[in-house]
């Protein structure tokens, strides 16, 4: 009776671990991530990731990526892949400083100001501290 509960039980912890309910992901997504692409021009930013993950959906920001929850994080490609040299003159550029040409201004800033939470950063040094 043991030796066929000790199988029963080891396939079902196969079929949960095929079926991906007992996943462990070796690469998950950073708690914390610096954004440096652009430091020449500012200091980099230390970006909680954790926190903002628990705000929104994965493709608010990493818009260009669908179904990302869960995904290994080698899989998901940085905002730089795409903002730091675009193909389209009209795909807004990480080296720009300004709040109406930087993706991260555009995006970050009106989502904080949208929340309406006084702790979230929306001038330069709340992001960029020296």
């Amino acid at each position: 009776m043991k030796k066929l509960a000790t199988v029963l039980l080891s396939v079902l912890v196969i079929m949960l671990f095929a079926t991906g309910a007992l996943a462990v992901k070796a690469n998950a997504a950073p708690a914390k991530i610096t954004v440096d692409a652009a430091a020449k021009k500012q200091p980099a930013v230390t970006f909680d990731h954790a926190a903002h993950g628990k705000l929104t959906k994965c493709e608010t920001c990493h818009h260009t990526q669908k179904g990302l929850a869960g995904t290994s994080a080698d899989e998901v490609k940085k905002c730089s892949s795409c903002h730091l040299t675009p193909e389209k003159a009209e795909t807004p550029k990480i080296s720009e400083m300004s709040m109406t040409k930087n993706p991260y201004h555009i995006s970050c800033i009106k989502c904080h100001k949208d929340s309406k939470n006084a702790k979230a950063p929306t001038k330069c040094v709340d992001c960029h501290k020296k």
